[in-house]
């Protein structure tokens, strides 16, 4: 059983990894550190997809346990002091001890305790390396390419301070291009602005979408990332370009979304390019099902109160199963200030977490209830 110096211990030589997405030797080394704390029984696999590596430890080979828990190692840049673990007033502060490299050391424990009490419950902890910059080698290769399809999947990733996530909004990120034709800002006739048809596009789109991104719901949003256009103030603009990202709900697509903005650069100017970035599909997991009631109750216990049930505004690679209706089992401890400088976790929270964790997969031993 994990213990708060354990917990502390781990964490601190994970943290000091230099994780960065992309940075292939650190995230493997930091690999190797989870793989020497294993037991010898875990069935342990290492796969490599371009500058990404997974790993997949496990109570037996299959590619559908009845619970997946699955985390990502990479976090985002930090400056040098804070791949140093350090505690203050029970917390803990480091780049990546919420996001989420306090998870591995809770899910290394459970398997371990899984694999020497001889538990029938298939489980398996997964630990990927890009979810910082969308998990397309990662979390997206494990479920369309691997297979993996656990039959419920744990994912810490979201639900800070102990509330359990429903659903999430999915991502649709478009890039619009247009293009002119130079001439000197003194001779504005001679030329065509580029600018003019993407300015044209924002204010249209404004007026449907600003509406929703005044106050916090459930309804798609859209943010206008970045403009590019021009090269000198007394220059006619012949190439600007729009980056959009659209965050929707399980009542949207991204597909309603392409076509209203292709339908919107017809109308505006039919030259315009329209290509797709990033996207990914909302998640929603019902409560009403029983390994979500199970789960619930087994975390509040722990944590001796109701676990309140509400939405997440972030994406996680937990849409890559989207698709395959796997319910998707989503909290994290208290903690906070992700991707700044003063990232925190709180330490008897996380250890309520685990020990909840510890009781809901006691209570699956038989069979996982979906």
């Amino acid at each position: 059983m994990l213990t708060t110096q354990q917990l502390k211990t781990q964490l601190g030589t994970l943290v000091g990894f230099q994780t960065l997405t992309g940075n292939v030797s650190e995230n493997a080394k930091a690999l190797d550190y989870v793989e020497s704390l294993l037991s010898p029984q875990a069935k342990v696999k290492r796969i490599k997809n371009k500058t990404t590596e997974i790993l997949l430890a496990s109570t037996n080979d299959s590619l559908t346990p009845e619970i997946g828990y699955m985390v990502h190692m990479d976090v985002v840049s930090a400056s040098p002091a804070l791949f140093s673990l350090k505690e203050k007033n029970g917390k803990l502060y480091g780049r990546g001890v919420s996001d989420m490299k306090f998870s591995i050391p809770l899910g290394v424990s459970i398997l371990n305790e899984l694999i020497e009490t001889h538990s029938p419950i298939s489980f398996t902890l997964a630990i990927t390396t890009d979810e910082e910059v969308g998990g397309y080698d990662g979390g997206a290769y494990l479920a369309e390419t691997i297979g993996w399809k656990p039959k419920a999947l744990i994912v810490p990733d979201g639900g800070d301070n102990m509330q359990f996530v429903n659903k999430a909004k999915g991502v649709c990120q478009l890039i619009v291009t247009a293009s002119g034709r130079s001439a000197h800002a003194s001779r504005p006739w001679e030329g065509k602005n580029a600018l003019v048809p993407i300015a044209k596009l924002i204010t249209e789109l404004e007026k449907r979408y600003g509406g929703n991104n005044q106050t916090e719901g459930w309804k798609t949003t859209l943010n206008f990332g970045k403009l590019i256009g021009g090269i000198s103030i007394n220059q006619v603009c012949d190439k600007a370009v729009l980056n959009m990202d659209f965050r929707y709900p399980e009542t949207d697509s991204v597909q309603r979304i392409t076509d209203e903005v292709s339908q919107l650069v017809k109308a505006i100017e039919p030259t315009m390019k329209i290509t797709k970035g990033l996207t990914g599909l909302p998640t929603y997991t019902d409560v009403n099902l029983p390994v979500v009631k199970r789960f619930l109750n087994c975390i509040g216990d722990k944590v001796g109160k109701p676990i309140i049930v509400a939405p997440t505004y972030g994406a996680s690679d937990a849409r890559h199963f989207a698709k395959d209706n796997i319910p998707v089992l989503m909290i994290k401890p208290m903690g906070g200030d992700i991707h700044c400088e003063t990232e925190w976790l709180d330490i008897q929270s996380t250890l309520d977490l685990y020990q909840g964790l510890r009781t809901f997969l006691q209570l699956s031993k038989e069979k996982v209830m979906i």
